[in-house]
């Protein structure tokens, strides 16, 4: 049921973009649009390929090569990107254990990489209201304020992980033992382990947080350049920080299959506020969508073949950790 209910609202997202669009606008749009902005936009997806692969590294406490990393990376994001229900984010602890990573410590590496994002998220929804002009009452999408609802859930996430991380690292051995007898228990261990070890390191949580800090900032200027290649469109850097946020914002909250459907909506929702052109929105937000997701198929797909791997071997190896 929750699988029908992500596809219903993958579907109405959709619907929602394309329901009476003209077809001549989306021509002229596409007529007019400067198409090597691909091209600049594919080098900085894979420099944030690069940039995440190098916090991944930074996170393991274990040595595992680069390029191993950069391999497993793109086959969890191409897996997080097809897989429905998050099943994806296991394939790349799943696929560390064959470097000699353990699945907890791997999760908990992954566990650090997502708090350090959403921290970078959060950042953005606060900063937004100071790099454009806001609506007095907010950007209302179904009824609710996106960038209050943003600010509040990912406020709230972030304090969580926090109280977590510090949890850990104050009870530690105490809170392992009444965790221990559970089926899950030697996982949590593990997972409690690395975070001590990686918490145990400062120096390391400052180049994880700079890696993030580049990628975000590598990706605005990915989407302010296919901003810039669309004519009628707000083409100035605060445009491109406040489309990524509000849109990262929405499929972080609701992830469909894919992001299709949430991407679109929130993507267009934000270029409405900037007074944008509702036809020519729709077209650039189906635009910059289908280019990050052509990348991450393109570069995980090259891995898969590398690899000697399929989609359902991975989905089979992360179902039996699930």
């Amino acid at each position: 049921m929750k699988l029908a209910a992500i596809l219903v609202l993958t579907v109405l997202g959709l619907g929602a973009v394309l329901w009476g669009i003209d077809p001549e606008v989306v021509r002229q749009s596409l007529r007019d649009f400067d198409w090597r902005s691909f091209a600049v936009a594919w080098c900085c997806y894979w420099c944030t390929q690069v940039m995440r692969s190098w916090r991944l590294q930074a996170l393991l406490t274990r040595p595992v090569p680069f390029w191993r990393v950069m391999s497993i990376m793109s086959l969890g994001f191409l897996a997080i990107n097809v897989i429905p229900l998050r099943m994806g984010e296991l394939v790349r602890p799943t696929l560390l254990t064959d470097e000699g990573v353990p699945f907890g410590e791997g999760m908990a590496a992954i566990f650090l990489e997502r708090l350090a994002d959403i921290l970078m998220l959060l950042i953005l929804l606060v900063s937004v209201g100071f790099m454009v002009e806001l609506p007095p009452a907010g950007i209302v999408v179904g009824g609710t304020d996106v960038i209050a609802a943003g600010q509040h859930l990912f406020g709230v996430s972030v304090a969580g992980g926090m109280i977590a991380l510090i949890l850990l690292a104050v009870l530690g051995e105490r809170a392992l033992r009444y965790t221990d007898p559970l089926p899950a228990g030697q996982l949590v261990r593990r997972f409690v382990e690395g975070i001590h070890k990686l918490l145990a390191d400062p120096l390391r949580l400052v180049r994880v947080l700079g890696f993030t800090a580049m990628n975000w900032f590598v990706t605005l200027l990915a989407v302010w350049a296919m901003l810039a290649a669309s004519p009628g469109l707000p083409s100035h850097f605060g445009a491109a920080v406040f489309v990524w946020t509000l849109t990262v914002a929405g499929v972080a909250a609701v992830p469909t299959p894919g992001f299709f459907g949430g991407f679109e909506a929130l993507c267009v929702a934000a270029l409405l506020v900037l007074g944008a052109d509702g036809d020519k929105a729709r077209t650039f937000a189906l635009l910059l969508h289908l280019g990050q997701f052509g990348f991450t198929v393109a570069i995980g797909g090259y891995y898969i073949l590398r690899e000697g791997l399929s989609l359902g071997e991975l989905v089979r190896r992360a179902s039996s950790r699930a």
